[in-house]
């Protein structure tokens, strides 16, 4: 930078650029566009910005154009005050250009001299019309988005891969700038989006389903989707179901509702998933109904929720063939509420024995009436509602159904917290179901690794017995360890014939070195060879309890398991056989077709690795691939083209208009009450208040500058004896 005094003893300053970089009067250019990026360089390389100034037009073309330095002219702030600094000093700095008659642009006006100083090297990656959001950036951006990188740690990310802050070519601020212009392009458009990303799923795999609701004004209401991976399991696992609502998912608080299940590994696994404007029954039978009509095969054996009133409503009518069982850890969890302390400190052992060791309905009953008349809780309305009910949830009333082991709904509650690792209810729908995938996927590459532990590993265990071997093929390692603990203990334990006829044969079971042990029945039925033990376990969770296993081992000698007792849905093998939709159409997940582009990419990748730092390799590979390509178009062939998925900051508008963006909706669990115009006012009245002064305990006034030890209005009631008496 130069520095000069011009005739009026004001410094003028002169950029200090290569001499081909500087404008020149008569200099000629082919059109507008050079122009300016002749002039931006210059000015880059200067130390200053530019802008458009003034222009001319004839005939709709622009035949006169001016840029101007950023600082020309004078700052004025007109309306409300926003805080902004004056960045106008006018500056002369300028050049002008003129169209000739040969198409050309020419330069008329060049003023190179600036009355402020120009910025120095290490700023100029500052000035703002040189920087810029590439394309790379743009890329990054999106990717690192799509993992939930927050933007502040994305641009350190683009830092350290620039090689500095200063060489990245944008500030933090034009990051958030650009999303923000992102979430804006598309504003209005999410619920088209959304349709058109589920068709997008549609086209990739037939197998996926869904369905949308909307109102009169076209507002998504409702929605329900699942995919082939999804409704795969449903056939092998969807027995039993845990369903719970959560809410802060979306921006729109549109409710979130899964539907889980069980794996042979003892994961969760996603059986479906719905958006709900409201939590009424009507909603909960249409989620249900659409549930029932995507899945295949049968109606769940069980069903698992908490004790909402429409779900349990919705619950009979959609799925009456359907056992509903409530959560039990939420009944336990009120009896700290219900119960007054001191009793519940003294019963709730009590009543938890009551309820987790009975050993059939006539024990649980006469149990819990003793503890209720010694607690003198016989008045507690809760407790007799929860008595009333017990066909529900109490596993003496309900451990004739298979539950997978189950007795809560913690699974679903403790997917829900899962998933919100990954979204917010900041996202867009669109964003949500992108961020909902990864979850998926994640959740799913868990399973496919226990997969391949079955496949490539063996149990480690000692046992004399070779129904140990035998199980150790058939059942996933999860299942096994929980099997091996029940056939370690078969040894502890010794029978008693109680009766006998040509039908059945019943016994005690006794555990061994106990005085006075709780014995377990074992019902063996001749004509069957079928074996069932009081305590349920097999009923309920689908594996041999102990006391079973030692029948068989000691008293009908048997080497190995009889397949009556071993569930597929437990074994290796779940998951091998065909499933087929209500309409007789295979449901396939496009497994090949996945693992073949896996490979591809994953091939493609290590030789990019191996030839990016020579070019000609670099070339070579590029044609290479150019000329498979058209081999490949030349064929004639029609393929199945994978397409790349949507992802956040690539979104395009769908040009057809389907679905408006939801209403604004309220569930009732969100845990904060709606106020009404006056609350508000006061409460906004009441922190104007508090923040002037303080709230004083004494005359309950708010904004006081006093507290209770030196109120005025205590002080005058004390000093004055009508109103002490008063």
């Amino acid at each position: 930078m130069e520095l000069q005094e011009s005739s009026d003893d004001t410094a003028v300053y002169c950029p200090q650029v290569k001499a081909d970089l500087i404008p020149k009067k008569n200099q000629e250019f082919q059109t507008l566009v050079d122009v300016k990026l002749f002039y931006t360089a210059y000015a880059q390389e200067g130390g200053f910005n530019i802008r458009s100034w003034t222009s001319r037009k004839k005939d709709g073309e622009v035949v006169r154009m001016e840029y101007v330095c950023s600082k020309e002219g004078t700052s004025q702030i007109t309306g409300k005050k926003r805080g902004r600094n004056k960045t106008r000093e006018g500056c002369k700095a300028r050049i002008a250009v003129v169209k000739a008659t040969d198409g050309k642009y020419t330069v008329t006006i060049f003023v190179e001299g600036h009355s402020h100083p120009l910025t120095t090297p290490r700023r100029k990656h500052l000035l703002k019309c040189h920087r810029e959001v590439t394309m790379v950036h743009k890329s990054l951006t999106e990717q690192l988005s799509a993992v939930n990188v927050a933007t502040c740690k994305q641009y350190d990310f683009l830092g350290v891969h620039s090689g500095g802050l200063e060489n990245i070519g944008c500030t933090q601020q034009d990051i958030y700038n650009y999303k923000r212009d992102c979430r804006n392009e598309v504003k209005g458009h999410d619920g088209d989006m959304l349709h058109e990303y589920f068709l997008l799923e549609k086209e990739k795999n037939p197998s996926f389903i869904f369905k949308i609701e909307a109102d009169n004004e076209k507002r998504i209401t409702h929605c329900f989707w699942a995919d082939a991976i999804s409704r795969r399991s449903y056939k092998f696992y969807g027995d039993v179901v845990i369903f719970d609502t959560t809410y802060n998912t979306n921006r729109y608080g549109l409710i979130f509702a899964p539907l889980v299940g069980v794996n042979n590994h003892g994961q969760t696994i996603i059986l479906a998933c719905a958006f709900l404007s409201n939590e009424t029954s009507d909603s909960f039978v249409w989620l249900f109904k659409e549930f029932l009509d995507a899945m295949p095969g049968d109606a769940p054996k069980m069903i698992i929720t908490d004790q909402d009133p429409a779900m349990t409503k919705a619950i009979s009518e959609a799925l009456s063939n359907t056992f509903h069982r409530y959560c039990s850890w939420h009944i336990l969890n009120k009896f700290s509420e219900k119960l007054d302390p001191s009793k519940y400190l003294n019963y709730y052992d009590d009543f938890q024995d009551c309820i987790w060791n009975s050993e059939n309905r006539d024990e649980f009953d006469s149990k819990w009436m003793a503890i209720v008349e010694k607690s003198g809780l016989s008045d507690n309305g809760w407790l007799q509602t929860m008595y009333d009910i017990r066909s529900t949830w109490v596993p003496a009333y309900v451990n004739h159904v298979f539950s997978a082991g189950m007795s809560s709904s913690q699974r679903a509650e403790s997917g829900h917290a899962f998933y919100k690792r990954f979204v917010s209810k900041e996202n867009s729908l669109l964003d949500f179901m992108v961020q909902f995938n990864r979850a998926v996927t994640r959740q799913r590459h868990l399973e496919l690794m226990e997969d391949h532990v079955d496949i490539n590993e063996k149990p480690n265990f000692n046992s004399p017995f070779e129904m140990a071997d035998q199980m150790a093929r058939v059942y996933t390692h999860t299942c096994f360890k929980e099997f091996y603990n029940q056939l370690k203990e078969c040894c502890n334990y010794k029978f008693e014939l109680l009766r006998e006829n040509d039908k059945y044969m019943v016994y005690k079971v006794l555990r061994k070195k106990i005085e006075n042990p709780k014995g377990r029945e074992i019902n063996y039925e001749r004509e069957s060879d079928f074996a069932s033990c009081s305590c349920k376990k097999f009923e309920t969770a689908g594996i041999p309890c102990r006391h079973i296993l030692a029948f068989f081992i000691f008293i009908k000698l048997v080497d190995k398991l009889h397949d009556q007792y071993i569930l597929k849905r437990w074994t290796k093998s779940a998951k091998s056989d065909f499933v087929f939709d209500c309409a007789g159409v295979e449901i396939t997940d496009n497994k090949n077709l996945l693992a073949r582009r896996s490979k591809l990419c994953q091939y493609a990748v290590d030789v990019i690795d191996k030839i990016m730092g020579n070019e000609e390799a670099s070339n070579m590979f590029i044609d290479s691939l150019e000329t498979i390509l058209e081999k490949y178009k030349s064929m004639g062939v029609d393929g199945d083209i994978v397409k790349t998925p949507i992802v956040p900051g690539k979104k395009s508008i769908p040009s057809q208009h389907v679905y408006n963006e939801p209403v604004q909706v309220r569930a009732k669990g969100c845990g904060k009450r709606l106020k009404g115009g006056k609350e508000k006012a006061k409460l906004k009245a009441k922190k104007k208040a508090d923040s002037i002064g303080r709230f004083c305990h004494g005359c309950k006034k708010h904004g006081q500058l006093h507290d209770k030890r030196n109120c005025p209005e205590l002080e005058d009631k004390a000093n004055c004896p009508n109103l002490q008496n008063g």
